[in-house]
């Protein structure tokens, strides 16, 4: 049942009621002071509900699953536990299952067995589903930002393997190794801060490119990609869905024949741009060869690899210049911050989860967490502007949503939340945008730290002196040796 409103409030979120299905959201009376105060964890909350809640989770076991089946738990109580992980809300899926009560539907022990036979296909599901309800937000709210190459849908393609679990599966106890339980490629959007989509693999051994087979690719799209994923087959494969590709070169899976010398084309922020055609022949016809770009950018600085230039292959067409082709792989950068705060915010690498399938489930859920966060920072931008949102800290945000949530949710509990039920896109993003005026974003701002300064003594060791006294190098520092210095100022003793 939700809360009684009182009209008066309509002004302080809305314009004014228009009636019918466009009706605008009013906020019951008990998240009042949250609206106020910590309007992160509301908008935190809507984003999640519209996500997951709005999503029909529950077919997409009898949709995608191979073998799996719903009993007494069902797939949204394994996503919402998993998410008030990622969320940090909860610090483990244990504490997260005992809060809400599933004990009452089964055991924890099943629960923990089923979670460990997930089906990743189950996993990327649940993420492309949640992604497409999740960029309907962002798109209504105006949020947008600009393709780095208009005209073009860009995607960029990366993979991520998983950190090292504990040793808690028993064949893992007989070795020190470090225990991967799996990897992913993921699809990012950079006009949406999105990923749309997650291809899963329980092998972490396994090669990144054996997985791109997996890939869907759409008429219309840029891939943007680093060198280990310069494959011809796979790049033949984009030029054939009349889609294009920006990618690193790689020597040993390109070989190319060049038709022109290189010639210079200008500058850009970073070096020198050259330019090429090129012809590369199709591994899987004989006699036939495309003709490529080669993109060649020489570094005024190399990078901290020591390389000196970063060479570019495309099928963009001319009209496309290179100085726009390097400035759109710059920001193929943009996904690895993505993982960053999926590792350091939202918790998606969980030490306990050692069976494969929990791991990768754990993952999705962060990512779905994150996408959640690019709702937030959608919400705000469409407010405040794009270069105040660069600005604010996403450690900051985070935090500030984490601490307020679960005390939230104690005085809203879901029931009250029901007010989100049947309403549109564009209303929910309306909501948002008015509860992102009250997020106080200038105390928000990341600190930006000078250049590190120049170091002009050797690290010792520490092979011979293993440890030392913080206090006694302090004193050599200030010439007093091992012993601080006394000194007399009228007939005052100072030490």
């Amino acid at each position: 049942m939700v809360v009684p409103v009182d009209r008066d409030r309509r002004a302080k979120y809305l314009p004014s009621d228009s009636g019918g299905d466009q009706a605008p959201i009013i906020l019951p009376i008990v998240l009042d002071p949250f609206s106020e105060q910590a309007a992160p964890a509301v908008m935190t909350r809507i984003a999640l509900d519209w996500m997951i809640e709005g999503t029909s989770i529950e077919p997409i076991i009898d949709q995608v699953s191979e073998g799996q089946y719903t009993r007494e738990f069902l797939l949204g109580h394994f996503v919402q536990v998993m998410c008030d992980v990622a969320c940090g809300f909860r610090s483990s899926p244990r504490k997260a299952f005992q809060k809400r009560q599933l004990e009452l539907v089964a055991s924890l022990s099943a629960f923990y067995r089923k979670l460990g036979r997930m089906e990743p296909g189950v996993s990327a599901a649940i993420v492309r589903e949640t992604a497409g309800r999740a960029r309907e937000i962002i798109s209504a709210a105006g949020a947008l930002l600009p393709e780095p190459v208009p005209g073009y849908a860009t995607r960029i393609l990366d993979g991520n393997i998983l950190t090292g679990t504990e040793h808690r599966v028993t064949e893992l106890r007989s070795t020190l190794s470090a225990a991967l339980p799996g990897m992913s490629l993921a699809i990012y959007e950079p006009i949406s801060g999105l990923v749309l989509d997650l291809i899963l693999e329980e092998n972490a051994h396994r090669q990144e490119r054996a997985l791109l087979d997996q890939v869907p690719i759409e008429s219309g799209q840029l891939w943007i990609m680093d060198r280990n994923f310069c494959v011809r087959t796979f790049l033949f494969r984009i030029m054939s869905a009349d889609a294009s590709f920006l990618v690193r070169w790689h020597s040993s899976t390109m070989p190319f024949k060049p038709i022109k010398p290189l010639r210079s084309v200008g500058r850009c922020d970073t070096g020198e741009i050259f330019e090429q055609p090129i012809w590369v022949n199709d591994p899987k016809c004989k006699g036939r060869r495309y003709r490529l770009r080669r993109i060649v950018l020489r570094l005024d600085q190399p990078t901290r690899d020591g390389e000196t230039e970063i060479i570019l292959i495309t099928n963009l067409p001319k009209s496309v210049s290179a100085e726009l082709c390097c400035g759109a792989y710059r920001g193929r950068w943009e996904i690895e911050g993505h993982f960053q705060k999926l590792t350091d915010l939202l918790h998606c690498e969980i030490p306990t989860l050692g069976y494969p399938r929990a791991a990768l489930f754990g993952f999705s859920m962060s990512v779905v967490a994150g996408n959640a966060l690019a709702i937030q920072k959608g919400s705000l931008r469409a407010v405040h502007g794009d270069e105040m949102v660069k600005e604010i800290s996403n450690h900051a945000l985070v935090k500030d949503v984490s601490e307020v949530y679960p005390g939230m949710m104690i005085a809203a509990p879901p029931s009250v939340w029901s007010f989100l039920d049947g309403r549109s896109a564009g209303q929910v993003a309306e909501l948002l945008s008015a509860l992102a005026t009250k997020v106080p974003v200038e105390r928000m701002l990341r600190s930006r730290r000078g250049p590190k300064k120049p170091r002009t003594t050797r690290k010792s060791s520490g092979s011979r002196i293993h440890h030392v006294a913080t206090k006694k190098l302090l004193d050599k520092s200030r010439g007093g040796g091992s012993t601080a210095r006394t000194r007399v100022r009228n007939n005052k003793i100072t030490i």
